[in-house]
């Protein structure tokens, strides 16, 4: 009966095989689920190790594991050259230990290593076949990949096209650490008139230097060195902005922990700065505070409060609309519960129809289970891309969605 069994379960396999299912011996990428044990495979084998470090929540993370790594161009390259590794990085185990050790803050992040689990490059964010061959490509010249631009940065090379190319790498692997270290070091070293000037100051917009650290605090001080050599608006607006979403995300962080000490701590901070722009801000900030007398969120006060704000602010700022739309996206559910997201939305492209914008709009459509009006934006995004040469996958599937939406709800 085991036997017969046994046979019984190699016929499901091989017709799973045949009819394009799971198979025992996957043409994907072939991952291994402990990093430890990658990393001494890789030395007995004198190998790299490729990690993907995920989370069970991440949108595109699945989208690389269900579409990306099992595709046989991936494995055809991969396996042969690299001993490949996953890390969830929320199991509450091993795998969260092991993301903060090595300072994930974004997913997915892909990582390749030496075998004592060094840095060798690593980057963030979702790719097709052509760009995951295309990364480890870079990851594996000793001439692009980022261990070489450290070694080359620890060299003293302090060209201007280098830093740029350098910072920019950070921060778009999410590097964010070090690149403000590296950064913060290298503008302590200059002179007064050297961190005023041009190439210092494009350095500072790549790092994305913000309130409260040293050297946004310099800017603040000598404004008048930079009004000479950047321009005064320029430079009030840089101001301006960086308190703004600073600030919003330190209240975005309090607000998830049911904390706010933090960020009250620092608006009055920035209130003491008397900047004339602090009350358009704090009445932004309270929008996304909307809690009712239980202390529970209120999404008719955050609409009304919304609605206040932006009749009075709107214009000098369309962030300010895409911001509370999206928000307001994310707390509706049925059909019209937060329909003043769509009036703020039609209102900003009245004013300004920026391709850009078309995301958001199309977001608080299908929220509030507007699925015929959501497809037609859909279908102007669509356009758009096609129009730039863009790939269409990801708005293709969001349409198919809204449609299966109207099969099961109705217009």
């Amino acid at each position: 009966m085991i036997f017969r069994n046994f046979q019984r379960s190699i016929l499901l396999a091989g017709l799973l095989c045949l009819l394009g299912g799971a198979c025992g011996y996957a043409q994907g990428i072939e991952f291994m689920h402990n990093l430890d044990s990658a990393l001494a495979k890789a030395k007995a084998e004198n190998k790299i190790v490729f990690v993907d470090f995920y989370t069970s929540w991440c949108g595109p993370c699945k989208q690389m594991s269900n579409e990306v790594f099992p595709q046989k161009e991936a494995g055809d390259y991969y396996n042969s050259r690299f001993i490949s590794c996953k890390v969830q990085c929320d199991d509450k185990g091993i795998g969260e230990a092991v993301g903060k050790k090595y300072k994930i803050n974004a997913y997915p992040t892909l990582m390749f290593m030496d075998t004592n689990g060094n840095n060798i490059h690593s980057m963030a964010g979702g790719l097709d076949v052509k760009g995951l061959i295309g990364l480890a490509e870079t990851a594996t010249d000793p001439t692009k990949n980022q261990l070489s631009m450290v070694k080359e940065w620890e060299a003293g090379n302090r060209t201007q096209v280098f830093m740029t190319r350098y910072f920019n790498n950070l921060v778009r692997s999410y590097r964010n650490d070090k690149a403000k270290a590296d950064f913060d070091a290298y503008f302590n070293s200059l002179s007064k008139e050297k961190k005023a000037d041009k190439n210092t100051y494009e350095l500072m917009q790549i790092v994305r230097v913000g309130p409260f650290s040293a050297p946004f605090g310099h800017i603040e001080k000598n404004r008048t060195d930079y009004y000479k050599t950047i321009g005064k608006p320029a430079i009030d607006s840089f101001i301006a902005t960086s308190y703004l979403w600073y600030l919003k995300g330190v209240q975005a962080t309090g607000l998830s922990n049911k904390d706010l000490a933090q960020f009250n701590k620092e608006l009055a901070m920035f209130k003491a700065k008397k900047y004339p722009y602090y009350e358009e801000y704090a009445m932004f900030y309270s929008v996304f505070d909307s809690k009712d007398a239980a202390g529970k969120d209120d999404i008719n006060l955050y609409m009304k409060r919304g609605t206040e704000f932006l009749a009075k602010y709107g214009e000098k700022n369309d962030s300010y609309t895409l911001s509370l739309a999206s928000m307001l996206g994310n707390w509706t559910g049925r059909k019209d519960a937060g329909a003043a997201g769509i009036t703020w939305m039609e209102t900003l492209l009245a004013r300004n129809r920026d391709p850009r914008y078309l995301n958001t709009y199309f977001y608080i459509l299908w929220r509030n289970f507007q699925f015929n009006k959501a497809v037609e934006v859909g279908n102007e995004i669509r356009d758009g891309l096609v129009k730039n040469g863009r790939s269409t996958a990801d708005i293709d599937k969001q349409i198919q969605m809204v449609k299966d939406l109207i099969v099961k709800y109705g217009g």
